[in-house]
């Protein structure tokens, strides 16, 4: 017999055969008068040669076409994620080309990826290596049946760059004599957006802990954001600016990166005199403030208001004095009052004493070694940092012997001391290059030696011979300086020093050189100001206590967070103190620890489960990231330039 077939929506079934059934059982009536041997048991093996009624089947044929749906994106939206979402029948095969193309006949033409939905029906695909800009997805759901949905089509925009806030602020990082009335003004720069609803929280103005209240605005066409405070500043007080991340945020919701910066206001209400020690060109007596001809006690005719300081025995081995008598009379103004503004943390538990002059000699002042306080203020040197001339001295015909041929900087020889009635003269001529030494930070810095040379003036290979306790850095720093610099962007270009990708020679030299993701010039090594207090801290060594640009880590070291190392230099046996293995951990990982982020780069990920790590948990960092004879320089070298780990 055969089957019997069901299709959905109709039902067919076989017609009874009534001839069929008639000779059947004619043919049996035909065998039961034929006599054979068969005994009763034939009775039951005919019963089984009986065919049975077969029950009935069903075959369900589905032609309706699944459902898809793109959730995110939508239709011309900025993405961030680069994911994309949707729904679709749980047991469907969902089916996605990106960026193909449809021929005239609505073809699509392209190379078609797959991804399963979950038991609920959603779906998600990571788009692999995809490129900031304008992108279309095709997606389209296959059924277990082969049934195809319809495509569906949706076109975006890539943009995962979080807005910049440009390096030209105002008021510029660290300005002085800032008027009283200014208003902090910042660009962004950013190809979509922003939300111009968030903007009122994207400006903080503070002093001492204390909010500005102000006003925000914004130019959508300059993209320049503006806060005006609603009151006049106070004066000679020292202000911070920080750009929060939640009040700038794009269209395809990317939050800026912060930025941080302080400026100071000018000491007098009235505004009228601009340099903060007078000015000397235009008078004179100005000197007799601090200085006086006839009743002064010590060589640099400082007034009676102070006391000369007390002498360190053998000087050659120290840089600092017990009594910094200068400092003394520099802190009679500069004590936050509207006179001048308190130096930021001049009262701290650890602070910068080191006393040395211009030439490198011991002074009675450590506010010297870093200002010059007759100079005039001017908008590239607003803290009056410590400046010098260099000369090259070209061969005398005939040669003499006693006239130098070489490059002569003030800092190592000041110039009065061979040109003693016509030095005016000379250092006005053209060929004298006059120089600040620089002490760069975020919006400034590039990361070439010179951007930190007012550190690095002293802590150097040089003073270290002098002062067997002064710590050589600047061998850290002196892979990249101006004149490579120079030769960078005379062959690729103006500024292309700052945006180029930094080598792996440069890595392996340091692991402290970074390229800033958040706008600022930074293609170098970190600045010093990065983990060091300028004028002093409660920790030691002026470490800073809160590290980081984002997710910013706290950091505390006492005294007692230290230990006392042992070193023979020139025969003789020098004591130095530095960060105790725990400790020194704690401050390596303040940053490397996968979510703190300076200039937008994140500090890589300390790994306990490596072989290295886990064979030395509780080495300090540098017993294999530095390199050196002794503790002190590995330690020096791991904080400054840290290498690839190397087990000694």
């Amino acid at each position: 017999m055969l089957p019997i077939s069901h299709v959905k929506g109709e039902e067919i079934t076989e017609p009874t055969n009534t001839d069929s059934s008639n000779e059947t059982n004619a043919n049996n009536e035909e065998l039961t008068d034929i006599e054979s041997p068969i005994t009763d048991d034939s009775s039951d093996s005919t019963d089984e040669l009986v065919e049975s009624p077969s029950p009935e089947s069903e075959i369900t044929i589905d032609s309706t076409p699944p459902s898809i749906a793109i959730i995110k994106p939508k239709h011309g939206d900025y993405l961030n994620s680069k994911v994309v979402e949707g729904t679709a029948e749980s047991e469907a095969t969902v089916n996605l080309c990106m960026d193909c193309t449809e021929d005239s006949a609505g073809v699509i033409i392209g190379s078609w990826v797959s991804v399963q939905p979950d038991s609920m029906g959603k779906w998600l695909y990571q788009i692999p290596e995809i490129t900031e800009g304008s992108h279309t997805v095709y997606a389209k759901a296959i059924d277990g049946d082969g049934n195809i949905s319809t495509i569906n089509k949706v076109t975006f925009i890539v943009d995962t760059l979080r807005p910049q806030v440009l390096p030209a602020v105002f008021p510029k990082q660290d300005m002085t004599q800032v008027s009283l009335d200014t208003a902090i003004k910042v660009k962004i720069s950013d190809a979509s957006e922003l939300n111009e609803a968030e903007i009122k929280n994207s400006i903080n103005v503070s002093q001492n802990g204390t909010n500005v209240k102000g006003t925000t605005s914004f130019n959508e066409v300059t993209k320049e954001i503006t806060f005006t405070p609603l009151e006049v500043l106070l004066p000679s007080k020292k202000y911070n600016v920080f750009i929060s991340p939640l009040g700038i945020i794009d269209a395809a919701k990317n939050s800026a990166f912060p930025r941080f910066w302080s400026f100071t206001t000018v000491g007098i209400k009235s505004e009228k005199h601009q340099n903060p020690h007078g000015s000397y060109t235009n008078n004179v007596d100005t000197c007799g403030n601090c200085h006086s001809t006839h009743n002064a006690l010590d060589a640099n005719l400082l007034t009676t208001k102070t006391s000369t300081p007390e002498a360190v025995p053998n000087e050659t081995e120290s840089n600092e004095t017990k009594e910094l008598a200068a400092d003394k009379f520099c802190m009679s103004c500069h004590d936050g009052t509207v006179v001048a503004p308190i130096p930021e943390n001049s009262k701290a538990n650890h602070t910068h004493d080191a006393a040395v002059k211009i030439d490198g000699t011991p002074s009675g002042s450590s506010c010297g070694s870093c200002h010059n306080p007759h100079l005039e203020r001017s908008e590239t040197n607003p803290n009056m940092a410590q400046d010098h001339i260099t000369y090259t001295h070209k061969p005398s015909n005939p040669v003499d012997p006693n006239k130098p041929t070489e490059e002569l900087s003030s800092k190592e020889q000041l110039c009065e001391s061979c040109h003693e009635n016509d030095s005016a003269e000379k250092i006005a001529h053209e060929d004298v290059e006059y120089s600040v030494f620089k002490y760069s930070k975020s919006s400034t810095a590039t990361g070439i030696y010179e951007d930190y040379e007012l550190c690095l003036r002293c802590h150097n290979e040089d003073f270290k011979s002098k002062y067997s306790k002064s710590a050589d850095i600047a061998s850290h720093y002196n892979n990249l300086t101006e004149e490579i610099k120079k030769q960078y962007e005379v062959t690729n270009g103006t500024s292309s020093f700052a945006n180029r990708e930094i080598s792996t020679a440069e890595k392996n030299f340091s692991g402290h050189i970074i390229k800033a993701l958040d706008g600022s010039p930074l293609a170098g090594h970190l600045p010093c100001a990065e983990c060091h207090d300028t004028h002093g801290s409660n920790n030691i060594k002026q470490l800073k206590q809160s590290l980081g640009h984002e997710n910013a880590q706290t950091f505390t070291a006492g005294d007692t967070d230290s230990k006392n190392v042992k070193v023979v230099m020139d025969n003789k046996e020098v004591e130095f103190s530095i960060l105790s293995e725990s400790k020194e951990r704690a401050f390596c990982l303040a940053c490397h620890n996968g979510t703190t982020a300076i200039y937008g780069v994140t500090g890589q990920n300390y790994d306990a489960a490596r072989t290295e790590h886990k064979a030395y948990p509780s080495k300090s960092c540098s017993y294999c990231h530095g390199r050196g004879e002794t503790e002190v320089e590995k330690a020096l070298s791991a904080a400054h330039a840290p290498k690839k780990g190397l087990v000694p």
